[in-house]
């Protein structure tokens, strides 16, 4: 018979920020969903509370920290479905697969940012050599090559009896904050250009809290959970977008004060003592 313990997922994220783990939750696919309504809530009003934070820096400071932005409305419009339908997924795979005891995970993961977002190795050399062409392909084959060369490395120990799950385990903080720092970092390419080096982690500051929230999702629940959160995050903002496009600032307005409203309403919810039922206690490590 299954024990049943009662689960307070808002007290418990922010426990897990200051001390992660590598517990999974064992809940029925009701309390999972639950859990994942909070998740929403705590970031949409942790957002709406770091861009409250960046818009008064930036009334009070003057700075131009220049967005990049498309000019053609079919292009934009694209980009916000891929922002919805593809790109939360793709995200997932790099900054949070590795959020597990899989080296092949980590390989994933490793690979895609790299190849993604790392400088390019051995610039100056192909410039030099004129073979600029090549450095696509180059790059390629340098993060793909020492991305199998760490998960080689890290599956000879496993073979050698010291296993990567217990590795994961002990250093699961420095798997989840590496997580969620690059993948906040990551969206200064969002920016042309940022007019002050001291204002770039409060202007990805929203970002930086998707990354902790998501990263706990990875890790409490699963990697489709995480999918989820990182999809229904984006619909809910791309909606907001279609408000004010359909509607003016007014119609942004209202979206904006329903989304604060709702999950408001979800957070006092989940204050309430032990809202959630779990199958089985979360270990204490």
């Amino acid at each position: 018979m299954n024990m049943v313990t009662s689960f307070n997922p808002a007290r418990d994220f922010f426990a897990f920020v200051r001390r992660p783990d590598a517990s999974g939750i064992s809940a029925s696919l009701k309390n999972k969903m639950l859990i994942l309504a909070v998740i929403l809530a705590l970031d949409i009003l942790l957002g709406f509370g770091a861009n409250l934070i960046g818009t008064s820096i930036e009334t009070l400071i003057p700075m131009e920290n220049e967005h990049v932005r498309g000019e053609d409305e079919e292009m934009i419009r694209f980009m916000q479905t891929m922002g919805v339908l593809v790109i939360p997924f793709l995200e997932e795979l790099g900054f949070r697969l590795w959020l597990a005891p899989n080296p092949f995970f980590l390989f994933i993961s490793f690979s895609l940012v790299t190849i993604q977002f790392a400088p390019a190795p051995f610039a100056g050399l192909l410039t030099a050599s004129g073979l600029t062409e090549a450095a696509p392909a180059v790059k390629l084959g340098f993060y793909l090559a020492l991305g199998a060369l760490i998960t080689l490395f890290f599956w000879v120990r496993d073979r050698q009896g010291h296993r990567y799950a217990d590795f994961f385990r002990r250093h699961v903080a420095a798997y989840y904050y590496i997580s969620a720092v690059v993948f906040g970092f990551v969206h200064l390419t969002n920016y042309s250009s940022v007019s002050a080096w001291w204002f770039a982690p409060i202007l990805i500051l929203p970002q930086l809290i998707g990354g902790f929230l998501f990263g706990y999702a990875r890790i409490r629940l699963g990697f489709w959970y995480a999918v989820l959160a990182h999809t229904l995050t984006n619909l809910l903002y791309t909606l907001g977008d279609g408000m004010n496009a359909l509607f003016g600032e007014a119609g942004g307005a209202v979206w904006l004060l329903i989304l604060l409203g709702s999950s408001a309403a979800v957070l006092m919810m989940a204050f309430k003592k032990n809202p959630i039922a779990l199958e089985q206690p979360l270990p204490q490590e």
